[in-house]
């Protein structure tokens, strides 16, 4: 059985920026022509579609032109009465190109509840939605004309998640965000692959209060007033979530990909970093609180935060792993990097005209920038630095191969960049895709250039090493004991040298290394095995470069 050691050695230079730099954003016209363009979003090709808020959604080809046909026409259905009402959000299902699936969140006409729907793409054109495909997936009232969120998004475990504001009115007056048997204020989490249409969705079995009986199912998180545009890191799976403040400060939320969700955000409680209203709130403790908040300027409409993206495209190397937001009425726009001492927060600058509604990412990880006012797309570039991207995408920087074997390199890929592969710093013949095949032992890296401007960059190595193939005689061959097998929570290994190191490693049948520990001149060892399901398990036991492999069953 193939028998392969991977080594996660995190490179923090591209999920946690070591150095603090600030980039220069410029933002260049995309698209024109629009009513109210108030969301984003991709189907997974060339094309990016533009939620309007009174009920179009409109195709963007990718050349910028906009399509003069709807994609899908929801008007009659959408409540116009308030400025915050409308087609809110959209996004589509994970296997949309399968499928045909698409959700939509607005606010309805006949009495500006918010309304969860799906839809299907028209079968015979990609390029009209299904009408009459409409099923309502979830319907929630809203007490007041604003604040009903309306975000919608996949996260990368496939349910679905929605924002919901506080409900509306000055000061959640009925402490909605805080309380645990409404949806208002809160970041809901539904699962939508049911093929009973009689069954609208149903509760992830890992949400936070799935089995609290005082607390609403869908609920994954709380104390939100009205996030107004949350995203997925493509890259890491954390959360950002955007939170609209009161009248002095807007806050940055962030949730990491292993959280189990249940996290309140503080709103009526805190806005930001400040207290707002502490009546009948806990400690400090029980809340968390934004990794980034900036105050209010002068009156009126002095802050309106429109949450954005983490940049991770592959045009750009100045903006790689950056968050950026913008403010609705300012047109500040802001940059919040994670750093490995935690977040750092700073203004970018100020862009005009104002009413930056809504960001975007296309399928390359490129992002867009929505004017409500105007009725324009602008695509966000950066100047400062003239280098794309060179990462390879696979986790670490070493792999141990058998004999034989291969492994497949990744280049972050955008179309218009050229690639060329080294090994051991040396140009590889041929290999300039953004996808290698490795055969040899080396030390690889990817050049990449951007023939636009011919600037050019290099990646991180990432080691391959394929062992040679090594003959053991059978007076060579170790004995070892190992028992109890089968086992339970643990193996005793027995006849180890004890004048140097033994390595062993325990795979299970696919290969997947479960377990690896170091026996340090023991002569015998105890493996703890944890929790591991039940079943068959290979124990390899590495010797002075000589290996032999022993059939393990947990019980």
């Amino acid at each position: 059985m193939t028998y392969k050691t991977l080594l996660l050695q995190i490179l923090f230079s591209y999920v946690f920026l070591t150095a603090y730099s600030q980039p220069e954003i410029e933002l260049v016209p995309f698209a024109s022509g629009l009513s109210n363009p108030i969301d984003i979003a991709d189907a997974g090709d060339e094309r990016l579609f533009i939620v309007q808020q009174r009920g179009l959604i409109r195709i963007i080809n990718s050349d910028g032109t906009v399509q003069s046909e709807p994609f899908l026409d929801l008007s009659g259905l959408v409540s116009q009465s308030a400025n915050e009402r409308g087609l809110l959000g959209l996004a589509f299902h994970p296997e949309y190109s399968q499928n045909g699936y698409f959700f939509v969140n607005y606010t309805r006409t006949s009495d500006g509840a918010t309304v969860v729907a799906r839809f299907s793409v028209d079968a015979d054109d990609a390029g009209q939605a299904d009408p009459e495909s409409l099923k309502i997936v979830m319907t929630i009232q809203q007490p007041y004309s604003n604040h009903n969120g309306g975000n919608i998004l996949f996260g990368p475990d496939g349910y679905l998640y929605i924002a919901v504001g506080d409900g509306g009115h000055g000061g959640d007056p009925d402490d909605y965000a805080q309380t645990h048997t409404t949806h208002l204020g809160k970041m809901l989490r539904i699962a939508i692959d049911v093929e009973d249409d009689e069954i609208p969705y149903l509760i992830p079995e890992d949400n936070p209060f799935a089995w609290d009986d005082f607390t609403l199912d869908e609920i994954w998180a709380l104390g939100l007033r009205n996030h107004w545009r949350n995203s997925f890191d493509r890259y890491t799976g954390d959360l950002w979530i955007a939170d609209v403040g009161q009248s002095a400060r807007e806050e940055i939320n962030f949730q990491p990909a292993d959280s189990p969700g249940g996290e309140n955000y503080g709103w009526r409680c805190y806005e930001g970093n400040i207290p707002y209203n502490l009546s009948g709130c806990g400690d400090e403790e029980y809340y968390t609180f934004p990794v980034f908040d900036y105050e209010h300027e002068g009156s009126g409409c002095s802050g309106s935060v429109t949450g954005g993206y983490v940049y991770r495209g592959a045009l750009y190397n100045g903006l790689y792993g950056v968050y950026l937001a913008a403010d609705y009425c300012t047109g500040k726009f802001y940059m919040v990097q994670q750093t490995e001492d935690g977040f750092e927060g700073s203004e970018l600058g100020t862009f005009t005209p104002f009413q930056y509604a809504t960001f975007g990412e296309d399928q390359y990880g490129e992002l867009y920038i929505s004017l409500r006012g105007a009725g324009e797309i602008q695509k966000i570039t950066e100047v400062s630095d003239c280098r794309p991207v060179a990462k390879i995408m696979e986790e670490g920087s070493f792999i141990n191969l058998e004999p034989g074997d291969t492994f497949t390199l990744h280049a972050l890929y955008h179309p218009n960049l050229d690639y060329q592969w080294l090994r051991d710093a040396e140009p590889m013949p041929g290999e300039s895709s953004h996808i290698l095949e490795v055969t040899e032992s080396g030390v690889y890296s990817v050049e990449v250039t951007n023939p636009e401007n011919t600037c050019s960059n290099v990646s991180e190595t990432f080691e391959v090493e394929i062992d040679e193939p090594t003959i053991i005689t059978a007076d060579e061959i170790p004995q070892f004991i190992i028992y109890p097998n089968p086992a339970g929570d643990h193996i005793i290994i027995e006849g180890l040298p004890t004048n140097q190191l033994s390595y062993l490693v325990l795979t299970d049948l696919s290969g997947r290394m479960v377990i690896n520990e170091l026996a340090l001149n023991s002569g015998s060892h105890t493996l703890r095995l944890g929790n591991l399901p039940a079943g068959v398990y290979l124990l390899g036991i590495s010797i002075k470069g000589s290996t032999s492999f022993n059939r393990i069953v947990i019980q």
